[in-house]
């Protein structure tokens, strides 16, 4: 019986429930579940299995070469050598019959699998196995003609794909360009490592090439979405395997050393990272990715910063890390590797991607600020969404999205609707940027600006964090001074309550360790905070979560959050003093009787 499934992959996005919108779960025999009860069937769920269980096949490779390299163990040599052979012969009858025809007319088409990308993904992992086994071969040893024979045809699959991506379509910037030069470099050293081919700087030029043109100054990658700088850094260190780090150019070191760094500049306390535009809130796929980034990354020097990142993802994993991260050890070669340096997290702003984190010094929250640009086809309407998350849980986190075939993904998660920033008129904003305005990260300040994401509308929101509070000034006008909804959205992740007092509300916001977060909203203009029922996080798009809706009906509103972290501050009540163009005042009173004036600079 056949170790692997003898059937072309589909797009792995469509494995998703229709009705809930969650990734399924695993299959159990002809049946795909889903945690909510469904049970599916047919395509185009068959061919979305196919995916995972291709994938997971070439990382079970992977992991038992791996342990062959490091102890030598038979079992684990037979069997990658059985999961790669078995490829082998498939790869050579799927191949001989040309390109995946179950790929849709948008996609770069793969053979196996209908994205070239998953092909790129997929080939990675079996020129990993590939070269791990070759850490043990004896003198005489040789590759069998079979593997052989998938690596060369895998690696013209590869160079097509790529022609037709960056030389037809002119996309060098692409994430996917960034996977087929780690696929065609690796799989070039699985046969130089086997003697069958020489040594190809071109191959490694390659992936220097694509690091200059996709990665901002402030080292976001191009896109402005977590999962895909995770996405693309990973396809570098990984394309990197066996270059003595001292050779790579001063360039490319500071690109890397700012990529990793942008991991743990934007992380939350607890080191969950912020799923900023499109990504999984919460896949175990992308905890594994993020594993390895921290374990590459250590080899390349300090990456100390990454811990709290790397504590959280291996708590997510559990008992479902399989270890293969932890055998990875040596990728770059026997070379001192202090290349690599990452600062501890501190208030940030990324001047390219927009980005800007606001840290309390105590660790109990991190505001996350979006003030950059729409992000391409991975970018959401989502222009000044402030994201919010404490010592240990997401306040008000970004969204993510589920798997792409699911119409939530477009329909809600990408919409102004899914994020806690402003509306108008109910409707969406358009795709744009915002610029900072202001920045101070001594005193914990920060304004920024959009002047095309509502049309007709210049939108500013203004932050301070300071000592246990964070007030949060989001003024919108209108260029013709007519009236308009104009609508700011509250987006929790944890239970949520509001209540009218002294003129304005108050939100309670609890989390299930029972960490509490306390909001204060007021407004000079006569608005309305209304709690209703709407969704949380993109993991389970069908559970129905308390948000607020808090709107203002005229040519212009200014809308005044405070939010209370700190338990030792207990706020009474809270009062504008005075709003001026370039100034908010704000007053709180205390239950112990004492008072703080708050500034706002815009």
């Amino acid at each position: 019986m056949s170790l692997i499934p003898l059937r072309r992959g589909g797009w792995w996005h469509d494995y998703v429930c229709p009705t809930h919108g969650v990734e399924l779960e695993p299959a159990i025999g002809s049946i795909y579940p889903c945690s909510h009860g469904c049970q599916l069937q047919g395509e185009p769920f068959d061919a979305a299995w196919t995916v995972y269980l291709h994938q997971g096949l070439a990382r079970e490779a992977r992991l038992h070469a791996h342990r062959y390299r490091a102890s030598g163990e038979e079992f684990d040599q037979h069997r990658a050598r059985q999961i790669l052979t078995e490829y082998a012969l498939f790869y050579a009858d799927i191949a001989s019959s040309g390109w995946n025809e179950g790929s849709e007319s948008w996609m770069l088409q793969g053979k196996l699998f209908s994205q070239a990308l998953s092909e790129a993904q997929w080939a990675v992992g079996i020129a990993d196995a590939v070269i791990a086994l070759a850490a043990r071969r004896t003198a005489h040893e040789e590759l069998s003609p079979e593997i052989d024979a998938m690596l060369v045809g895998l690696i013209d699959t590869i160079e097509q794909a790529r022609h037709i991506l960056v030389v037809e379509r002119d996309d060098l910037r692409s994430n996917y360009t960034a996977w087929l030069d780690a696929s065609g470099r690796l799989l070039h050293l699985a046969r130089v490592a086997w003697d069958l081919a020489a040594p190809d700087d071109n191959l490694e030029a390659r992936v220097y090439e694509h690091m200059r043109v996709a990665v901002l100054e402030d080292g976001w990658e191009w896109e402005g979405s977590t999962y895909y700088h995770v996405f693309v850094l990973r396809a570098y260190l990984l394309a990197l395997r066996g270059i003595d780090p001292r050779s790579i150019p001063t360039d490319i070191v500071a690109i890397l050393s700012k990529m990793v760094g942008v991991l743990p500049a934007i992380a939350a306390p607890d080191g969950r990272l912020p799923i900023i535009h499109d990504g999984p809130y919460d896949r175990l796929a992308m905890h594994r990715e993020v594993l390895e980034i921290a374990m590459l990354a250590g080899q390349l020097g300090d990456s100390a910063a990454l811990g709290p990142v790397q504590r959280w993802v291996r708590e997510r994993l559990d008992d479902q890390h399989d270890g293969l991260e932890d055998l990875l050890g040596g990728w770059f070669g026997n070379a001192p590797a202090t290349i690599l340096s990452s600062a501890e997290p501190a208030t940030i702003a990324f001047a390219n991607a927009g980005f800007v984190v606001l840290r309390d010094p105590s660790a109990r929250l991190t505001a996350v600020l979006d003030a950059g640009e729409h992000g391409g086809a991975h970018g959401h309407l989502d222009k000044l969404a402030l994201y919010l998350y404490g010592a240990s849980e997401p306040w008000q986190p970004a969204p993510g999205v589920p798997p792409y075939a699911s119409p939530l993904r477009h329909g809600y998660y990408a919409r102004t609707l899914a994020h806690p920033t402003v509306r108008i008129d109910g409707e969406d904003q358009a795709e744009a940027s915002a610029s900072i305005t202001h920045w101070n990260a001594a005193s914990g300040e920060v304004s920024a600006m959009s002047s095309d994401a509502c049309a007709g509308f210049t939108l500013t929101r203004s932050l301070v964090l300071d000592r246990g509070i964070l007030a949060d000034v989001f003024r919108v006008t209108s260029d013709d001074h007519t009236e308009h909804q104009i609508t700011l959205a509250l987006r929790p992740s944890v239970s949520f309550a509001v209540q009218a007092m002294h003129g304005a509300w108050k939100s309670a916001w609890q989390s299930a360790t029972g960490a509490q977060l306390t909001g204060m909203h007021l407004s000079m203009q006569p608005s309305v905070l209304v709690e209703s029922s709407g969704r949380g996080p993109s993991d389970d798009p069908s559970a129905l979560q308390a948000v607020g809706d808090w709107t203002c009906t005229g040519s212009s509103a200014e809308f005044v959050s405070l939010y209370f972290f700190d338990d030792s501050v207990v706020p009474l009540r809270a009062s504008i003093v005075d709003s001026t163009t370039t100034m908010t005042t704000l007053l709180v009173e205390f239950t112990d009787g004492h008072t703080r004036n708050i500034e706002v600079s815009r």
